[in-house]
């Protein structure tokens, strides 16, 4: 079975039952699709990067929240299965059961702290935390310049809590707390290498082909709404003529999606370098980036002033993705891509690259 089929049915489920919220993240942990990392000779479905990908792109068409949730958790859940391997038979069957993880990464205003087995400090951003069963944690020990370490450890532990706080434009649903530590404590078993983590084939390029995904996602979830709501009515030339322009901005989308996810499949399997799998993703992620904002954007000038009303909804698109596509910054990475084209030398590979 492809990763398709089941983001297809949970795709349906959301659209049908749900909106957004603990109903939808319920739905998710069902679906089989937070096991998608496990790999094939520990029971889990051992899909490439490319299909899970496109399975957030079609969750992504009927909630950019839920799509969200896991995408940290697929890339953190690379972990458990590269280092201590005593302990993957448990997180195989952990996640295969439908356990979620989610990201406490981010920490503008200071490092989080591991020292003497205990952890202080606070992550924001933490995306998918108030729904989540386990906290992936970057921290570092004193002295050091970078995180070392990813401290993997339930939401219930001591000296852990977590802050409903998130109040966004966008992607309101995806439970993204403020995760406060002090003097949380975890034992070895519960740390893992964050350089080692990032020397997986493809660490930084899976993570921001699953970011385009959404975005292809959500697009197209905008397109499709507003050409179901315009069928059937008379329209003028000028408005076939957007609506062209908007499918063949989607066409393009799609395409880079697909091959950005080409190229990590080539690089998992050793068939291609982590450089140029790296630059693919890069050049699609930049590009849907700004596609998507203005194709959910022009919707507007094909469903004209009633959609702007504010009970409308359609507004929904727009919002998700101009949040989503301000996690990084755009122009950073076309940096990288020029950079790296105009001298010929392979660019420096990190989370984001």
């Amino acid at each position: 079975m492809s990763a398709a089929e089941p983001a297809a049915k949970l795709a349906a489920e959301v659209a049908a039952r749900v909106r957004e919220g603990e109903e939808g993240v319920a739905l998710l942990r069902s679906s089989g699709l937070l096991a998608a990392t496990v790999p094939a000779h520990l029971g889990g479905p051992g899909w490439a990067p490319s299909e899970i990908a496109q399975a957030l792109r079609i969750l992504a068409t009927a909630d950019g929240s839920l799509a969200q949730i896991p995408q940290s958790h697929f890339v953190f859940s690379r972990w458990l299965f590269s280092q201590q391997p005593q302990r993957q038979e448990l997180w195989a069957r952990r996640l295969l059961a439908g356990e979620l993880i989610a990201n406490a990464q981010a920490e503008p205003q200071g490092p989080v702290l591991a020292h003497e087995g205990r952890l202080d400090g606070t992550k924001h951003f933490c995306t998918g935390s108030l729904h989540a069963d386990y906290l992936a944690i970057t921290a570092r020990r004193p002295g050091e310049e970078a995180p070392s370490l990813g401290i993997f450890l339930p939401v219930s532990a001591p000296g852990i809590e977590i802050r409903d706080d998130w109040h966004a434009l966008g992607q309101r649903a995806t439970g993204s707390g403020t995760v406060v530590l002090a003097d949380a404590p975890f034992s070895p078993a519960d740390a893992y290498s964050f350089p080692q983590a990032l020397a997986l084939p493809g660490y930084g390029a899976f993570a921001q082909l699953l970011h385009t995904a959404i975005d292809v996602g959500l697009l197209s979830a905008a397109l499709d709404e507003t050409f179901a709501r315009l069928r059937g009515g008379e329209h003028d030339a000028l408005t076939f003529h957007l609506a062209g322009e908007l499918q063949s901005r989607r066409y393009a989308a799609e395409a880079v999606l697909e091959k950005a996810g080409s190229g990590v499949d080539k690089l998992w399997a050793g068939e291609l370098g982590a450089a140029e799998a790296a630059l693919g993703v890069a050049a699609a992620k930049t590009l849907v980036s700004e596609v998507s904002v203005e194709v959910a954007s022009r919707t507007y000038e094909l469903l004209g002033a009633r959609a702007a009303a504010a009970n409308d909804g359609h507004d929904r698109y727009w919002r998700d993705l101009r949040t989503h596509t301000l996690h990084e910054r755009r122009r950073e990475k076309l940096a990288h891509l020029g950079r790296a084209y105009v001298t010929g030398q392979a660019p420096e590979l990190g989370p984001q690259l």
